[in-house]
C-alpha cells in the first residue's frame, strides 16, 4: 500500500515537472532563434561578430536606405544620385545640421527661423532620427544610434569604410 501512495504522489509531480520543463525549453528555443538574414532589419539584430568594419558598413548602407541619396562610384567613393544632388542643395553638412537642431531646443517652435524649420524637417527626411533622438531639452542617441557608436558606424564612418 505504501508503494501505491508513493506512486500516486510521484506520478502527478513528475508529469507536472516534465510539462513545466518542456514549456520552459520550448520558450527558450523560440526566443533564442535568430532571424533569418533576410529578416534582419535593424542594426540591433544584425550579427556583427567576426565581420569587418567594411562588411558592417556595407550592411548599414544597404539596409538603411543610404542608396537613395548616395551612390558608390566605380572607384568606390561615395557619390550622389540625382535625388541626392537635389537634396544636397543648401545642405549645411552633418555637424552644421546637428548644431542647428541643438539650437532649436532652446527656442520655442513659433520663433524658429526658416533655416531652423527646414533643418528640422531635413533632419527627419535624411534619416538622422534613426540614430539621433530629439528630446524637449536635449539631443541624444536612439538605441540604434548608441549601438552604431559602439561599432564606430556614424554616417561619415560608414562612408569611409564603404569607400575603401
Amino acid at each position: 500500500m505504501e508503494k501505491r501512495k508513493l506512486l500516486m504522489r510521484v506520478i502527478p509531480f513528475s508529469i507536472a515537472f516534465l510539462l513545466v520543463l518542456g514549456f520552459l525549453f520550448w520558450q527558450r528555443t523560440e526566443s533564442d532563434e535568430l532571424p533569418a538574414p533576410s529578416e534582419v532589419t535593424s542594426l540591433l539584430e544584425y550579427d556583427t561578430q567576426g565581420k569587418s568594419s567594411r562588411e558592417v558598413a556595407q550592411w548599414v548602407y544597404d539596409s538603411y536606405g543610404c542608396e537613395t541619396c548616395h551612390s558608390l562610384t566605380q572607384t568606390g567613393v561615395f557619390g550622389l544620385t540625382a535625388y541626392g544632388e537635389v537634396m544636397a542643395r543648401d545642405f549645411q553638412g552633418c555637424p552644421g545640421m546637428l548644431t542647428t537642431v541643438w539650437e532649436t531646443l532652446s527656442v520655442p517652435e513659433a520663433q524658429w527661423n526658416e533655416q531652423q524649420r527646414t533643418t528640422r524637417v531635413d533632419f527627419e527626411r535624411f534619416g538622422c532620427t534613426v540614430c539621433h533622438q530629439i528630446g524637449s531639452t536635449s539631443l541624444g542617441l536612439t538605441e540604434i544610434g548608441a549601438h552604431a557608436a559602439i561599432l564606430h558606424m556614424s554616417c561619415s564612418e560608414v562612408s569611409a569604410a564603404v569607400s575603401h
